[in-house]
């Protein structure tokens, strides 16, 4: 573990708030000039999608279109593309469509392009302003309710980084999407909320192993303390990122239009949210530990890498031989076999205990 003490994460802090700001800012960018490519969910109106036997150009379609007179409407083509025109699965948007025109255009379809399973979304654009409130509700409640756990759990300083996810993660997700032009639907949205569970969950993992650390290494600044944290975690946070990618990467290639956009989302925010929660969630908490009254006397550039190993040597060691704190049932069995039991006896009893705790500390 002695070699990932080299990176020292928290005297690059601001290098890091330079490049997130950056990334923000093309993301805003992205999004005033492109915009976002919502889908009928958001937007209302009415969607139709089919596939077709054999690879057919976007002209033909947008004739169909153009024979019951919505020259209006917007054609696009989905999956793989031959010839740079040609598309064997197809999405038609309107803003309204009434039911003549629509049997017409499904029949030309059929007729004409041997369009297959045809598929008819009508969406108000009531029920569409409707689920866009929804979603946003959603993922402002989740995060005040994460951020209140860990407030109640540890401290208020703990949870103030994970709301970075409003300003940081999820501006850069709705960027990329800018960028892509991919649509924003409904599982767009059950996508976002996946993976910003999945990315505090990573960020509390770091923040614990912290809260520890600053009880075991009390000689340490606080920059110390973090680096030390993050590289405890570094290589399992890898791990279970690229492990979780795996099968998602797979739905991405082999799955279909829908399931690509789903495993988009959660391809980008699983790789934006470990980025962040090493570069931009823990050196907030780290500026907020050092302006902290308790940690006053901690401040400082963070120790080079002998002294870091010492600290942890010392902390372990001091960990090993410090008497373990007793659960209440140990208490009890204490207060019953206790009496008449020789001090070397009452020193074993205790010494077999703390071997089978981990790391030879309570938990």
């Amino acid at each position: 573990m002695i070699k990932y003490l080299h990176i020292d994460y928290m005297g690059k802090r601001r290098l890091w708030f330079a490049i997130s700001g950056v990334v923000i800012l093309i993301s805003i960018v992205s999004l005033a000039t492109r915009g976002l490519n919502l889908g009928i969910d958001f937007r209302g109106g009415v969607q139709i999608a089919f596939k077709t036997s054999k690879p057919t150009s976007l002209t033909l379609v947008r004739q169909q279109t153009d024979a019951i007179g919505r020259n209006d409407a917007v054609v696009q083509g989905r999956g793989k593309s031959t010839n740079g025109d040609e598309y064997s699965s197809f999405q038609i948007r309107l803003k309204k469509l009434g039911s003549a025109q629509q049997d017409q255009l499904t029949n030309g379809l059929t007729r004409s392009v041997q369009a297959e399973s045809l598929g008819v979304k009508n969406v108000s654009a009531s029920f569409s302003r409707q689920i866009l409130n929804g979603a946003i509700l959603a993922i402002i409640v989740s995060l005040a309710l994460i951020a209140l756990y860990v407030t109640l759990r540890y401290r208020w300083r703990f949870a103030v980084p994970i709301l970075r996810t409003l300003i940081n993660d999820i501006p850069i997700m709705l960027g990329v999407y800018a960028i892509s032009g991919r649509e924003v639907s409904s599982a767009t949205v059950a996508a976002i909320l996946t993976i910003l569970g999945y990315s505090i969950y990573d960020t509390i993992i770091v923040f614990d192993r912290v809260r520890e650390n600053l009880r075991l290494m009390p000689r340490a600044s606080i920059g110390t303390v973090v680096n030390v944290s993050v590289s405890e975690v570094l290589k399992r946070s890898i791990v279970t990122s690229t492990i979780t990618l795996l099968p998602i990467v797979a739905l991405f290639i082999f799955g279909g239009a829908t399931l690509q956009d789903f495993a988009f989302a959660i391809i980008v925010g699983i790789a934006v949210g470990a980025v962040s929660t090493i570069f931009i969630a823990t050196p907030i908490l780290s500026s907020l530990l050092e302006r902290d009254k308790e940690y006053a006397g901690r401040r400082g550039e963070a120790f080079d890498t002998k002294a870091r190993a010492r600290i942890i040597h010392e902390a372990e060691l001091a960990a090993a031989a410090a008497p373990p704190e007793e659960t209440p049932l140990e208490q009890l069995e204490e207060a019953l076999v206790g009496d008449g039991e020789s001090a070397d006896a009452k020193r074993e009893r205790r010494r077999q205990r703390r071997a089978a705790r981990p790391h030879g500390r309570p938990r």
